[in-house]
């Protein structure tokens, strides 16, 4: 996990990774109790592992039990989880990806997780603060957001300021207190991944404007997806209530748009070039 593009592949698929859960599983996680979690002293030599339906007891002993030994672990589809403390005992572990709680509501302190590197949140219902990443020594990438459910909200990013991020990526509803530039405040920051319609194209512009060695799909006038006909719409523009264009066929108005924004862009720059000489 080099880079943010290695950490995105590893919150997608499933494969290399052990997946153990209980005999009850089902299309929500089934049921994983302690007297099952043995189950895994069958498997040698493993750092990679998925588990669904931990109860809180059995998700303490697994850490207890097994958690030194690894370093990549997904915890998929735990409704049953509520506190997710024990998590500190992980001095080891570089990667950790939850998907689907509908208890937690707090993240740890991440002090002794002195390997981290990556954490992936998606699908939690009441989880709505970050508070706690910026504990973590190691941590260089982040993913909050949704991968089905379009429930996950934030409160702010303000722990964000405290932390030595190199990628973001936010896939979640809304973040009621969102302020664009507070991502040009993180120096350490080079990618930031967000929904094309999460910002108006002038606050995409401005922050484009602040820090031009950002990375990030939004972060730019469209994105272009692959033609497939004549009449297919290839082309999204990016902002707010921004549309869906033809490249064959709204050639001109895509060309406008990218004019418009280079156009933002200049101005935020000379806007705060003139700032700075007044200081």
């Amino acid at each position: 996990m080099e880079t943010f593009s290695d950490f995105k592949k590893l919150t997608n698929p499933r494969k290399d990774f052990l997946w153990v859960h209980g005999k009850k599983t089902d299309i929500g996680g089934g049921v994983f109790d302690v007297s099952e979690i043995d189950q895994i002293d069958e498997y040698e030599n493993i750092d990679r592992i998925m588990l669904s339906g931990l109860t809180q007891a059995a998700f303490e002993y697994f850490i207890q039990k097994y958690g030194p030994r690894l370093k990549y672990v997904k915890f998929f589809k735990n409704k049953f989880i509520e506190d997710l403390s024990p998590l500190a005992a992980l001095g080891n572990v570089v990667y950790l990806d939850f998907f689907f709680n509908q208890r937690v509501t707090k993240l740890w302190n991440m002090e002794k997780n002195k390997s981290l590197i990556g954490l992936a949140l998606n699908d939690f219902s009441r989880l709505h603060s970050l508070e706690g990443v910026e504990t973590a020594p190691s941590l260089k990438y982040l993913d909050f957001g949704n991968m089905v459910w379009n429930k996950s909200v934030l409160l702010d990013l303000e722990p964000l300021l405290k932390t030595n991020l190199v990628g973001f990526s936010f896939g979640g509803k809304s973040i009621e207190k969102n302020d664009i530039m507070l991502f040009s405040k993180i120096k350490s920051l080079r990618h930031f991944s967000c929904a094309s319609n999460l910002y108006s194209t002038e606050d995409l512009a401005r922050l484009v404007a602040a820090r031009p060695d950002l990375e990030g799909r939004a972060l730019r006038p469209y994105i272009e997806f692959d033609q497939r006909g004549p009449d297919y719409k290839d082309i999204l523009i990016c902002g707010k209530r921004k549309p869906f264009l033809s490249s064959t066929k709204d050639h001109d108005r895509i060309a406008k748009y990218a004019v418009d924004f280079e156009r933002l862009v200049e101005e935020y720059r000379a806007e705060f070039a003139g700032n700075n000489n007044i200081h």
